[in-house]
């Protein structure tokens, strides 16, 4: 009886050795990029993990990468179109690591100006060039940065 025992276990050992591997295959370049543009204008909540995984998958030039006690910027070798419009670079603001513990995602515009965006993005108050839009317990925010357009959402204000 044992030898039976000890030639299950041999087999049920073989078979575990046989069984492919069940993780996840990351997500194609478009589920990433429209993941990451439902993120920038506050359609899907990620976490600063996520989003880095995901801009990553975009491939990249990273030029600061994310860490545990950073924030990650990424420069897209292709841009990504954010309301129509051509992205070339991707930041994402951990709120664990700042002062205010806001996660905040945020794209810049290659070509379009912040008035473009505010238009394409429906949103009508402009207070001194910045447009401001609240979706529930985000804000969504139109704004010249770093001599770009930039549209940003900031998660869980309220």
């Amino acid at each position: 009886m044992s030898s039976l025992v000890t030639r299950c276990l041999a087999l049920a050992g073989l078979v575990t050795l046989a069984a492919p591997a069940f993780a996840a295959p990351p997500p194609s370049a478009d589920v990433a990029g429209r993941q990451l543009v439902e993120a920038v204008t506050c359609k899907r909540h990620l976490t600063p993990a996520q989003f880095a995984a995901l801009a990553k998958v975009l491939k990249p030039t990273e030029l600061q990468a994310y860490g545990a006690l950073s924030d990650g910027e990424y420069a897209l070798t292709t841009p990504l179109l954010v309301l129509g419009q051509p992205v070339n670079r991707l930041y994402l603001s951990d709120g664990a690591h700042g002062e205010d513990g806001v996660d905040s995602y945020t794209a810049y515009f290659s070509t379009a100006t912040t008035e473009q965006i505010a238009a394409l993005a429906k949103m009508r108050d402009n207070v001194a060039g910045d447009y401001l839009l609240e979706m529930g317990r985000h804000d969504l925010n139109v704004r010249q940065q770093d001599g770009q357009a930039s549209i940003s959402c900031s998660y869980d204000l309220r």
